[in-house]
């Protein structure tokens, strides 16, 4: 079996698991809020308005550092690659740019 083969099947098998736990943990959540919201009905939940925005920024700045880091791996493994002429320059990129592509 070749080992992109071996990589798949260990990926699916770790994300299966991983989605069973979260649906537990999930559930968990779900469950003891609705036992304790009874009891507490007025507790303040700070952030809980800024939640959603707080997880899109964060998801948003990760999705950019795996983007960042697949990028500068494949140009390593360009400029380790001796049977082609030289490696390729980095893309140009710009803080003003990449933020202006960030904001919604």
């Amino acid at each position: 079996m070749p080992i992109t083969d071996i990589t798949k099947t260990v990926e699916e098998q770790v994300l299966g698991a991983l989605a069973i736990a979260q649906e537990a943990v999930v559930d968990g959540v779900h469950r003891v809020a609705e036992a304790v919201d009874p009891v507490l009905p007025d507790v303040p939940r700070p952030f809980a308005a800024e939640a959603a925005e707080l997880l899109d920024d964060a998801f948003t700045f990760a999705e950019k550092l795996l983007h960042n880091g697949h990028e500068f791996v494949g140009r390593l493994i360009e400029a380790s690659d001796t049977t082609t002429a030289s490696p390729k320059p980095a893309p140009a990129t710009s803080a003003s740019s990449s933020s202006k592509a960030g904001a919604k």
